[in-house]
């Protein structure tokens, strides 16, 4: 099986169109919580594997200094014996002195229209795979299924709710912009789902 990413950006140019990721943490001494700036990069890549298809899957891998880093990818699910349309993998990377230790659960998915407003749950399934390890299965029902792509096709933001260690909560933030948009499209163009 190999990789091969035709539509990933040079790195120069990665850093330069890079989006926004913002974590809210909980703070018991501050009822605002602390607002942490982050950024992500977006690209596509491709998976050729001997006897099957090439299968295009979206990356956005979020950098949140002093606290954590994230790749988190979205393919269509090609395993007939998993009840889901598409899923999400989230791999976190607590950096060290992380309060929480680790990432512990992941409620679900939202996707919203700014950086500011409430979220609209994707419909799915999230289930931990290992500490800071996370798999999204998105329902495969078709009128869920059609609601969750028209909201990963329109919606310029997702939040991603965590709960680390220690049972502090926050949500992660993450901006689309125009390289997320992008990649977004060009998976559900080869996905045919666009």
């Amino acid at each position: 099986m190999t990789a091969v990413n035709p539509h990933r950006a040079e790195a120069a140019d990665e850093t330069a169109a890079a989006g926004l990721a913002v974590l809210y943490e909980e703070d018991t001494s501050n009822p605002t919580g602390r607002r942490l700036t982050g950024s992500v990069v977006w690209h596509t890549d491709t998976i050729k594997s001997a006897g099957a298809a090439a299968e295009t899957f979206v990356v956005g891998d979020v950098d949140v200094p002093g606290r954590l880093k994230l790749t988190l990818t979205l393919k269509r699910n090609t395993d007939r014996t998993l009840p889901a349309s598409h899923v999400f993998e989230l791999t976190f990377v607590p950096v060290p002195g992380f309060v929480g230790h680790h990432v512990n659960s992941v409620p679900g998915m939202l996707t919203k229209v700014d950086q500011q407003t409430r979220g609209t749950p994707l419909a799915g399934l999230a289930v931990k795979v290992t500490d800071n390890v996370f798999m999204v299965g998105l329902s495969n029902v078709d009128a869920d299924r059609e609601r969750n792509l028209t909201l990963l096709r329109e919606r310029p933001w997702i939040d991603i709710p965590i709960v680390d260690g220690i049972q502090h909560r926050a949500i992660l933030a993450i901006e689309k912009g125009e390289t997320g948009q992008s990649a977004f499209a060009a998976a559900m163009t080869a996905w045919g789902q666009n």
